[in-house]
């Protein structure tokens, strides 16, 4: 029996599973694995712009399965919070105990199961997978039939657990660790370089910061632990951000680049009326539950996200800036290095055909994410800090875009190492772009011992898996 197509959030990947199923236990789970299915992916809220989810099998919704619960045990507190429980209900259960998560991504309404498995991530410290303590799996024996529930508290397992694609087995239960509830004391002001925006790190550790299209100037969201403020100052600037920011400024992006869909009417946004809109006179305080997320699940988008290393982040943002330029004006001048670069990588070609068919329309966010303690996150390994760099599109038809989005996934792969996001956008299709992972032979090692026949794989995930060197 064949049930309705499927949609992401973003709109761009819809398929039509075998079937839907809904467990209300673990032993529903266990009894549906035991069915031996051909094909099982698990699907949360949906967010992911890659195809994670993909199946013409069974797709398993987790929407029963959302409890939370704060355990003190042996000196310490962590959260145990089911695989389809929403990280704001996580959130909400850890502040009426006066704590919180270590870390954040901007969208609260994700599941805790598909926010570990792509490597959710908010600035400033490692992804919310580099916090896990335990998962709990239902997966295979090694035989390949046999289902069962295993605990995974150590070791490479734990590794890969962490952020798993899905690859090993349907997360039924997450145990994170806490940290006492805190506050975060928040500044946007521009900077008049990315030097500048770096050296503030120091004092302002969680700082986000944007590239702002056609003014190609670098605004920083300055922010920092701090001890409560003004309360009434800190729910007007939730209004403030609400309105001008989570739905102004969107309403004006899709007035400028959908609605009336001119170079003239996105430049003249971010130019002239965007500057104006930054509220940047005085830094708020608030918890840091409200202040480190965003409605930006509102308007549907498109996003592709590259994690490069601290020392190619100037060289990157560069060429971000110059593909940009030249394809919003096909006269654009090249700098000069750039041009070197990649007439060196042989993509000159390739980019000159993009001139004057792309406008940007968004800004360019850019987060620090420290290393995480995992396999294949997209900050996994070594000792360097990350920065991952966001376009977003919110136009139809997304062609343009999504030549630009592969030429830059490309360049900075050759160029800059890149890792693109598991979960967000990205030419997955092109070998190259496939991040590489010195820890992904252990973690293919891994998948075949939970998972032997490849039920909880997809062609997304293989490819992957198999592409990797």
């Amino acid at each position: 029996m064949h049930h309705a197509a499927i949609r992401n959030f973003g709109g761009n990947v819809e398929f039509q599973p075998q079937r839907y199923v809904s467990p209300g236990s673990e032993q529903d789970i266990l009894q549906l694995l035991a069915s031996r299915p051909h094909q099982l992916r698990v699907a949360g809220s949906r967010h992911s712009w890659s195809p994670l989810i993909q199946t013409d099998g069974i797709l398993l919704l987790l929407d029963r399965l959302a409890d939370v619960k704060v355990v003190h045990a042996a000196g310490r507190t962590v959260v145990k919070a089911q695989g389809g429980c929403p990280i704001w209900k996580v959130l909400e259960a850890l502040n009426e105990h006066g704590l919180t998560l270590p870390s954040v991504g901007l969208i609260a309404a994700q599941t805790v199961a598909g926010a570990i498995s792509t490597g959710t991530h908010g600035s400033g410290r490692s992804s919310l997978s580099h916090y896990v303590q335990e998962v709990r799996l239902a997966c295979y024996q090694e035989d390949g039939s046999t289902p069962r529930i295993v605990t995974i508290a150590a070791g490479p397992e734990l590794q890969a657990a962490r952020c798993s694609l899905g690859c090993l087995g349907v997360i039924v239960e997450v145990t994170f660790s806490t940290i006492p509830q805190y506050h975060v004391r928040e500044q946007l002001l521009p900077v008049d370089s990315l030097e500048q925006a770096l050296d503030q790190e120091s004092a302002w550790p969680l700082q986000q910061f944007f590239l702002i299209p056609h003014l190609w100037k670098i605004y920083t969201q300055r922010r920092c632990s701090a001890t409560a403020g003004n309360r009434l100052l800190a729910d007007l600037y939730r209004l403030y951000w609400f309105v001008c920011m989570d739905l102004g400024l969107h309403l004006l992006v899709l007035a400028a680049a959908r609605f009336l869909g001119t170079r003239r009417a996105v430049h003249t946004l971010f130019r002239r009326i965007l500057p104006w809109c930054i509220f940047s006179r005085h830094a708020v305080t608030d918890r840091s539950d409200r202040q480190l997320v965003m409605k930006h699940d509102l308007f549907r988008h498109l996003e592709e996200e590259l994690f490069v290393r601290r020392r190619h982040l100037p060289e990157a943002l560069q060429i971000v800036e110059q593909v940009l330029r030249l394809a919003d004006d096909r006269l654009h001048t090249l700098d000069p290095h750039v041009r070197k670069r990649l007439a060196e990588a042989d993509l000159l070609g390739r980019l000159e055909r993009l001139g004057g068919t792309w406008t940007h329309h968004y800004p360019i966010c850019i987060r620090r994410v420290a290393p995480d303690d995992t396999l294949i996150s997209m900050s996994a390994g070594g000792l360097d800090d990350w920065y991952s760099v966001s376009l977003i599109t919110y136009t139809e038809p997304r062609e343009p875009f999504l030549e630009v989005a592969g030429f830059l996934a490309r360049a900075l792969s050759r160029l800059c190492e890149a890792r693109p996001h598991w979960g967000k956008w990205f030419p997955w299709q092109d070998a190259e772009c496939v991040p590489r992972h010195p820890g992904m032979a252990e973690f293919r090692r891994l998948a075949k011992r939970y998972d032997p026949q490849g039920v909880f794989s997809n062609t997304f995930v293989r490819q992957l898996l198999e592409t990797h060197p």
